[in-house]
């Protein structure tokens, strides 16, 4: 558990945040690429936020490392890309995981949906 929370803190130092109130801005805009790492459960019991894409965060990690064999994934355009989960922690290792391996533009919701959830007073 120490090594992920070493690398979660350091994930805030070079992936970028994005407040739940910028994510309202980039909703109406459509300008970034959503990406729910959660279970297909998990947004079934939570709720998700619109116009996000749900790719689990296993697959997430797969489809980056094969992104050269799998031309059709979202994960192949040019983003921006904006890495959301439950509280955040998820979202980091997925947008961690699309820097490392040469995605560039990728950011993480700061808080998760639980926060966005939260600001948009949805139970």
């Amino acid at each position: 558990m120490e090594n992920l929370k070493s690398k979660v803190h350091f994930s805030k130092e070079v992936i970028a945040q994005i407040s739940s109130e910028t994510l309202n801005d980039i909703i109406a805009q459509g300008s970034f690429t959503l990406i729910d790492v959660r279970s297909p459960q998990g947004i079934e019991n939570q709720g998700g936020i619109p116009g996000a894409v749900n790719i689990p965060l296993e697959q997430v990690k797969k489809e980056i490392e094969e992104r050269e064999y799998h031309p059709e994934s979202i994960l192949n355009s040019d983003g921006p890309f904006l890495f959301c989960c439950t509280g955040g922690v998820m979202s980091y290792m997925a947008a961690i995981h699309a820097q490392e391996n040469g995605m560039k533009n990728v950011h993480n919701l700061e808080g998760g949906h639980a926060a966005w959830k939260k600001l948009n007073n949805q139970n």
